[in-house]
């Protein structure tokens, strides 16, 4: 290809859908401090100590009891930060509520609905809340950026001596200034557009899977139970976290989900040290009734492509950093490095209205087909998350016990 050509298709590739992949790229930043946004905002979402040991999950179950009584516990989970509190689901006679608490002593710290900034965020930056349409939207972007960022090698010849270069001096008029700024930003932001490419890659990959039933992930086991057993309740979350950590005493319990069903299994979630995997990639399955352990699931034991699943979203979002400094500077160095990513699409849609103007100013002429409907399909996708995030889709009830049975219980 001529260099011509290269820019041609450089171009293409980030101005065509520039107005959803700004969106893509914006929410993507904010979404990764989405929970330190969260932590600022309100006391609730903050810790009160770091841990040093296992999360209170039995006393946390007391409290719940105490505070709650009529309630269903769904799940809980805390986060790899340890200043962040961790979150407990409930099913209150008033509907769906957040209950946040601190993972070291397990004291409630406070409630909340579904909808918070960071699930409006996430469904916005994830699926436009658009369901798997939106997702193929959002995910076919990486091809976008994967097309931007080898193009971006051969329209930018002898690109490593630009890395120390400093840019010019910023004029909104000037097209030369925009484009040394857009080169600057691209070369030191380049191994985060790899990152964002390659993931997204992969999340578009692996929703293609989902659609097309192709197994790519270890299925959770399923059980059976007796006519008796079935008339009971899960056992207390105490007794189940205890069984679970003699089944994998290398594991950190880090989040857990009650079934909703007799054939479906107990699920805890944690750390056992493996390298850049989410809590998921290692799991205890027990039965909800009687305690026993179904199997586990190891991450050092996953396939190729398992592992790969489990890997995308520790890269994609920044989030495997554990320790206090540590877990905020990774996010803010993924979070600096992406303004720098989404400055490079408002650059680019810039550049090519200054360099359009002058031939047709007219901006529908200059926006083009692909580029109405992209700003139009991310207003509507403002609009539409703004209406249903906080609207609580599972309707279904738990096989958890009755929180007040249990401190009965334990008063006996």
């Amino acid at each position: 290809m001529t260099n011509r050509q290269w820019f041609t298709l450089h171009s293409w590739a980030g101005f065509a859908f520039a107005g959803l992949l700004f969106l893509v790229c914006l929410t993507g930043v904010l979404a990764t401090l989405s929970y330190e946004i969260q932590y600022l905002s309100d006391d609730k979402y903050r810790a009160l100590e770091a841990r040093d040991g296992a999360v209170a999950w039995a006393q946390l179950e007391a409290n719940l009891a105490r505070n709650y009584p009529d309630s269903h516990l769904l799940g809980g989970k805390v986060h790899q930060q340890p200043y962040l509190a961790g979150e407990a689901r409930l099913m209150t006679p008033e509907g769906f509520r957040f209950v946040f608490f601190d993972p070291a002593s397990g004291k409630v710290l406070g409630e909340g609905q579904w909808g918070q900034l960071s699930r409006y965020l996430r469904d916005i930056h994830m699926y436009l809340s658009m369901g798997s349409i939106g997702k193929y939207l959002v995910t076919l972007t990486s091809v976008l950026l994967l097309i931007s960022l080898v193009s971006s090698f051969f329209v930018y010849r002898k690109w490593w001596r630009g890395f120390l270069t400093k840019p010019g001096k910023l004029s909104w008029k000037k097209r030369t200034d925009w484009s040394s700024w857009h080169k600057w930003m691209g070369l030191w932001a380049w191994w985060l557009i790899a990152v964002m490419a390659v993931t997204g890659a992969w999340y578009l990959v692996e929703r293609i899977m989902f659609d097309t039933g192709v197994d790519h992930y270890p299925s959770a086991p399923t059980i059976t139970h007796t006519e008796v057993q079935r008339q009971q309740r899960a056992q207390s979350l105490a007794v189940l976290v205890e069984a679970a950590r003699q089944a994998r005493p290398d594991m950190d319990i880090t989040g857990f989900y009650y079934p909703h069903n007799y054939d479906q299994v107990m699920a805890f979630v944690g750390q056992n040290g493996s390298t850049l995997v989410r809590d998921r990639a290692n799991r205890v399955y027990l039965d909800p009734i009687t305690a026993e352990v179904v199997s586990t699931q190891y991450a050092s034991e996953l396939d190729l492509v398992a592992r790969i699943a489990d890997t995308a979203d520790p890269l994609h979002f920044g989030n495997f950093a554990s320790g206090n400094l540590s877990g905020v500077t990774v996010k803010l160095v993924y979070a600096l490095f992406g303004l720098m990513l989404t400055g490079l699409v408002v650059g680019g849609m810039r550049m090519h209205y200054l360099r359009t103007q002058r031939r047709d100013p007219n901006t529908a002429k200059w926006l083009g087909i692909t580029g109405s409907f992209s700003i139009a399909l991310s207003i509507a996708a403002l609009i539409y998350t703004t209406m249903v995030f906080d609207e609580y889709g599972n309707t279904s009830t738990s096989l958890s016990p009755r929180l007040g049975d249990l401190m009965q219980q334990h008063q006996h």
